[in-house]
């Protein structure tokens, strides 16, 4: 009997489908990140609009406001037997134009009496974030998934590129009456050509965010002999540390520090403060600022309790690796230069997504022309295309109006989108209905909020978050009727127009 080493048909056709299977299911997470990413640039807005009821000032906070509710946090945390490590204020900026404070778990909105007005909720805004650095995975999974995942987008990104010699010549080439097949090969190629310098930044920013973690492991067993804080401590102050049992002092001097804070850097913007072990021996104040005109995601200064500049933490002025990793924060998510630099983000952003989805669409429509149609991963696909900005749009929905947490609904409602395409409906049909559905949400969204918030709704930062919704609703729109043109005109025409991923 003679012993074959080539693989049967059946067996070849078994990995075919799977490595089809994993190439989709990861495509899918990069989707994810893309969307919720494009999304996440106006996280600061979406903060706003959870509570858009919300005062907003801009004012100075008073010393006074800063003992005092310190001085409460104190006693409340005596009350509970506890020990209170530190009280966190969030200074009133241009980002977050709100006081808040963190003290013992809990945060709440502090007015400029020094009373408190509620709890900060922004439990929507950070599934968002956590989606989109974590895919809501634990941390210590999910920020370094993520980071390979741009990885492998910075990889697509390059070899998409050295894949096309005649670049230039084909730049603006754009055959959108041509074939359902060259439309997504030209809109593939002119997207990743033209806005391949945001992609590259986005994608090796991502990368090294998530992967940052790996790398401070890395360089401790090299280097350190393992040791993580000594790599940890070249990055950032070190906390507070004070002997056990210390004795009670009264607290920093608020009005010193933020007088002294005023002269050492009167042009940066204080964003926060933070007190740790208030009112113990050995108690010191970190001040926050953004820097002007710098990437750098900020500045921190460190203070005893007279006012004493202790220790500056130089991302400003640091060595250079110290600077570019903190630059990288505010490069990756569009915070800087203004406004139009997040509108920007967003719209290239939204570019980042169709190249995703184009890309899996060629494949797709390859498969198709080769004969080798694969119609029940197309109808997953389409409705991961389409369901996984319903499912953030439905969990904005069900979070305003029924306080259901986002994470569970947004994960269940993709989950039971991807198995039911799998067995029922069309291509074109769960296209049409997932985007219209979609629609829905995003306007439902801004319904709800405008019955709960009243014109609060419609200023500020809520007004930004709205029109996302509103925008995000009408671009839909604008792919539907398209759509809808085509089959018309290639129905006319006598020709069956392959709506795969139209």
């Amino acid at each position: 009997m003679k012993l074959s080493l080539k693989p049967s048909p059946a067996f070849v056709r078994d990995m075919t489908d799977g490595h089809s299977v994993l190439g989709l299911a990861l495509s899918t997470l990069l989707y994810i990140v893309c969307v919720s990413g494009t999304l996440a640039v106006f996280y600061n807005e979406f903060e706003r609009w959870e509570q858009a009821d919300e005062r907003e000032a801009l004012a100075v906070v008073e010393p006074s406001v800063y003992r005092s509710v310190t001085e409460n946090a104190i006693a409340l945390a005596a009350e509970r037997g506890e020990a209170l490590k530190s009280v966190t204020f969030t200074i009133p900026n241009s980002a977050m134009p709100r006081l808040t404070v963190r003290a013992g778990g809990a945060e709440y909105y502090v007015g400029q009496d020094g009373a408190l007005q509620g709890e900060v909720a922004h439990d929507w805004t950070h599934f968002l974030t956590y989606l989109h650095f974590a895919l809501n995975l634990p941390v210590v999974l999910g920020v370094p998934l993520v980071g390979l995942i741009g990885v492998l987008m910075t990889a697509l990104i390059l070899s998409g590129l050295l894949a096309h010699p005649n670049i230039i010549r084909d730049a603006f080439s754009l055959r959108m009456a041509g074939s359902r097949r060259l439309q997504q090969v030209d809109l593939h190629n002119r997207l990743g050509v033209w806005a391949s310098p945001f992609h590259l930044a986005i994608a090796v920013t991502g990368a090294f965010i998530g992967l940052s973690q790996v790398v401070a492991f890395a360089v401790a067993g090299l280097f350190y002999g393992g040791n993580v804080e000594k790599v940890e401590s070249m990055l950032y102050i070190e906390k507070a540390v004070i002997e056990k049992d210390a004795r009670q002092v009264p607290l920093a001097d608020f009005s010193r520090i933020l007088a002294e804070m005023s002269r050492l850097a009167p042009e940066q913007e204080q964003n926060r403060l933070r007190i740790f072990h208030p009112g113990r021996e050995g108690q010191a104040v970190e001040i926050s600022t953004r820097v002007p005109g710098r990437l750098i995601w900020g500045e921190r200064y460190r203070f005893d309790a007279e006012g004493r500049l202790l220790h500056q933490e130089g991302w400003s002025d640091g060595n250079a690796g110290k600077q570019v990793y903190a630059s990288t924060f505010r490069l990756h998510f569009g915070h800087f230069s203004g406004f139009a630099v997040k509108i920007a983000y967003f719209l290239l952003g939204v570019g980042m997504c169709v190249l995703v989805a184009s890309g899996i669409n060629i494949w797709f429509l390859r498969k198709r022309q080769r004969g080798e149609a694969v119609p029940r991963l197309e109808r997953v696909w389409v409705a991961q295309v389409w369901g996984i900005p319903f499912a953030i749009a439905l969990s904005a929905v069900t979070y305003l109006a029924f306080a259901i947490a986002a994470t569970p609904v947004f994960w269940i409602v993709v989950l039971v989108l991807s198995v039911v395409a799998a067995f029922v409906g069309t291509v074109a049909g769960w296209s049409m209905f997932l985007r219209g559905a979609t629609i829905a949400a995003c306007l439902l969204a801004v319904v709800v909020h405008g019955v709960m918030f009243g014109t609060d709704s419609f200023v500020r930062g809520a007004l930004v978050a709205n029109g996302v919704w509103l925008l995000t609703a009408a671009g839909i729109g604008v792919s539907c009727l398209y759509s809808l043109s085509r089959r018309r005109s290639g129905s006319a025409a006598g020709v069956t127009v392959n709506p795969a991923t139209q």
